[in-house]
């Protein structure tokens, strides 16, 4: 049954021929004991493939079989540096993004740091004052309730360092409101320079990141590239439900199933066929020409 399987899906895979995406997301998926990565078509919101591990060669040898590889400008993904690497050295014509919910998620980090910190300093009394106290910091400011908003009010009189560390999560956050490089630029400078005192080490790990990543990260804020890798990273949940309708799939039994039984996303060619297509070798688009597969559609996972 295995044999016949993998042979079905060997067919399947030399059968299915996805259209190179514009916009090329790339994600890991944390499956079966390891991590995996995705790849996914972000402006026609489809799933191109999985591939067995997120090692550097294995991605550079999947870009490199992509069919017209130069039509890829951008490419959104997390801070892990061999799919940078590998999308350098085989896709150089491509703008690399660093999806910017991976960069504002290390602020959150920060902060959890400096609340456990002060957690435990505290005598157990002092400590229940904090009762549900990461739920409504982890909160943008603007999601906070009335109520929140004076619970949080009595924990940062209370305790300085917890409010200053709010504080400046909330301004690395607010680096996304701008509506220019220039303006980003600035605002991460200033960031950077208004670290409150005695917190340093609790946001190095954050400065480092944007600071290897620097030009990733400000290459969102370039006209018209607002790019964020949300679509890849939903097909985590949805891979992983699909991995728990059975029981001890294999990576390449989960594969073929997300690839290979969901519906794909499928367009007609747009190029009008001439009428004189048979006497004219090149022009137009044969009567047989085939639609355009964009992979699997997200929707119908």
């Amino acid at each position: 049954m295995r044999d016949i399987f993998n042979a079905r899906a060997e067919f399947l895979g030399r059968w299915h021929r996805f259209e190179t995406p514009r916009i090329l997301g790339i994600d890991e998926l944390y499956l079966n004991k390891r991590y995996r990565c995705i790849l996914t078509n972000i402006e026609e919101r489809t799933l191109l493939d999985l591939l067995a591990t997120r090692r550097q060669d294995v991605v550079t040898n999947y870009l490199m079989k992509l069919k017209d590889r130069q039509k890829v400008e951008i490419v959104s993904m997390d801070m892990w540096n061999p799919y940078r690497a590998a999308v350098k050295a085989v896709l150089p014509q491509a703008r690399i993004v660093v999806d910017k919910f991976h960069v504002v998620r290390m602020a959150n980090d920060a902060l959890e740091k400096v609340r456990k910190g002060l957690r435990k300093e505290l005598k157990p009394s002092q400590s229940r004052t904090l009762k549900g106290d990461r739920k409504i910091l982890l909160k943008r400011a603007h999601e906070v309730s009335d109520r929140e908003r004076l619970i949080m009010e009595t924990w940062t009189g209370a305790f300085p360092q917890l409010l200053a560390a709010y504080e400046h999560k909330e301004r690395f956050y607010g680096i996304w409101d701008a509506t220019t490089r220039l303006q980003a630029e600035a605002a991460l400078d200033e960031w950077i320079a208004t670290i409150p005192k005695g917190q340093k080490e609790v946001w190095s790990d954050l400065v480092r990141a944007v600071g290897n990543w620097r030009e990733e990260t400000m290459t969102y804020f370039e006209k018209d590239m607002p790019v964020t890798n949300a679509y890849t990273e939903s097909i985590n949940r949805l891979a992983k439900d699909k991995n728990r309708e059975g029981r001890g799939y294999s990576f390449e039994v989960m594969r073929a199933r997300m690839l290979y039984t969901t519906k794909h996303k499928k367009k007609a060619p747009t190029a009008k066929v001439s009428p004189f297509y048979k006497k004219t070798i090149g022009y137009g688009l044969p009567d047989f020409a085939e639609e355009l597969n964009y992979g699997v559609d997200l929707s119908t996972i």
